[in-house]
């Protein structure tokens, strides 16, 4: 009779199996709508945001976030992005171009911004645990690699219940931000735009904001906090990220040669936008020579469609959500 050690090892040669997290992972979770607040995606985010009653210390930030996007055109108020980048630039510029003090600099629109997606995920997704990602993560192995391009702890709160299983004591090196060789047969989640639970401090160094599993029953952790000598380290949606200042470049570095050793995909919700170009350079640098089985979950026809034209080697399949993805999932990975 196996043991449960042999059980859940890898099996030799298994092939190694990237899943890529996007919004639309994060807003499709099996509690969704629990908290009255759906997962922000880019086209709603400032409709839930005037609908979130924010705590003492959030309202100024959300106050001055709504304020400052009703002075732009209307169509930007269907676009987190769009609004962002352009209020962040023009804080920017103002600096840059007159000799007159802003009222408002590119860093105050940074960390505005910055703390109404952590109210708004925090509503969202609370202490909830996704059955479906829990699904998801429960096939895979320390061989294999979560990317996720999402700050939130959806992916933590589902590996959780699969590392206790598996012995694995929480540790910095679930993110790679840490060389343990000896971490545990559970795949690294690398969070190349951050993450809510960690925060950047005043060496450039990321700390991690957890000690132990059980820390996630004890706040939903969306926290996000600017301290002294910190700064809440995530990508706000922009094309030019910085990622070869400290601390992103060995988290790509990393990310790119997983994915050159990845032989399966599963892409959740992530949908490759066009202003992401660096994301896009990755996969498409890291896989143009192989011919993965790609897997896309997104009821989009546009996502799919840039998917399978980044990748056009790769053997393929699609789906409109999850549930058909479990249902009728590739024989490989029914295995």
């Amino acid at each position: 009779m196996q043991t449960i050690d042999q059980m859940i090892k890898p099996r030799k040669n298994r092939p190694q199996t990237t899943l890529v997290l996007g919004a639309g992972a994060s807003r499709s979770v099996s509690y969704a709508h629990k908290g009255g607040h759906p997962s922000p995606l880019d086209t709603d985010f400032f409709d839930l945001l005037q609908r979130l009653t924010p705590t003492r210390t959030d309202r100024a930030s959300v106050d001055a976030v709504l304020a400052q996007v009703r002075e732009l055109p209307h169509e930007y108020w269907r676009s987190m992005e769009r609004a962002f980048y352009t209020l962040q630039l023009r804080a920017y510029l103002n600096q840059k171009l007159t000799a007159i003090a802003p009222k408002i600099t590119d860093k105050d629109v940074v960390g505005a911004f910055a703390t109404c997606v952590q109210s708004l995920l925090r509503k969202a997704h609370g202490k909830h645990k996704c059955d479906d990602h829990a699904w998801v993560l429960q096939a895979m192995h320390k061989d294999d690699t979560v990317i996720s391009f999402n700050y939130d702890l959806v992916a933590e709160r589902a590996i959780r219940g699969m590392a206790e299983d598996r012995g694995v004591a929480f540790s910095p090196s679930l993110y790679a931000l840490e060389d343990n060789r000896a971490f545990g047969d559970i795949p690294k989640i690398l969070k190349l735009h951050g993450s809510s639970n960690w925060r950047l401090k005043s060496d450039g160094v990321i700390e991690v904001r957890m000690n132990s599993w059980d820390d996630l029953d004890v706040t939903p952790g969306y926290r996000g906090d600017q301290g002294t000598g910190t700064v809440f380290p995530i990508f706000l949606p922009f094309w030019d990220k910085r990622i070869e200042e400290k601390p992103w470049l060995p988290l790509w570095q990393t990310a790119f040669r997983r994915l050159k050793e990845t032989k399966r995909m599963i892409v959740w919700g992530y949908s490759l936008p066009q202003t992401d170009l660096k994301a896009q350079q990755l996969f498409g640098l890291a896989l143009a020579s192989k011919a993965p089985d790609l897997v896309v979950i997104d009821p989009s026809p546009a996502t799919r469609e840039r998917w399978r034209s980044l990748l056009p080697k790769a053997r393929y399949w699609e789906y409109d959500n999850m549930r058909d993805f479990r249902s009728q999932s590739p024989l490989w990975w029914k295995r």
